[in-house]
């Protein structure tokens, strides 16, 4: 498989949406316009990848609607939750391209952190607690 056959099923579910969709458009790999609505960044790459978040992070700095695409592969399922959790805290959209079309698992949105009081009580205890410093790695004492 390569990067361009991801393109084809990605024009037609967002075409499917009413946008007009281009490719290759400045360092884009896809972007799509829907009347007078905000473009719509679309960032293809064969894996998930460091490289493929970066670009995504990248189009934030000129749209707010950015999705990463990937299409589905066996090791998705090991990683899905902390793809998605990623993607999330980015407020970066996610699009599957599968063997039956595309699906959408996260649509970009502004991030707000729920902060988890359980572990974060724990982890105040045991600070007030602890007498001196355990040394475990590189940190002085």
């Amino acid at each position: 498989m390569r990067e361009a056959d991801l393109y084809a099923p990605l024009k037609a579910y967002l075409e499917g949406q009413g946008y007009e969709v281009k490719a290759e458009i400045g360092d884009c790999d896809i972007m799509a316009r829907r009347g007078d609505e905000p473009p719509v960044i679309v960032e293809m790459k064969l894996t998930f990848s460091l490289q493929l978040v970066m670009q995504g992070v990248v189009r934030q700095g000129v749209f707010d609607h950015v999705y990463l695409a990937v299409p589905a592969s066996k090791g998705w399922k090991q990683r899905y939750r902390d793809i998605i959790a990623l993607c999330r805290r980015l407020s970066l959209g996610l699009l599957v391209v599968g063997p039956n079309g595309i699906e959408a698992h996260l649509d970009p949105a502004p991030y707000a952190p729920r902060l988890k009081a359980k572990p974060a009580a724990r982890l105040l205890r045991e600070f007030d607690r602890r007498v001196g410093t355990r040394i475990r790695g590189a940190f002085p004492a």
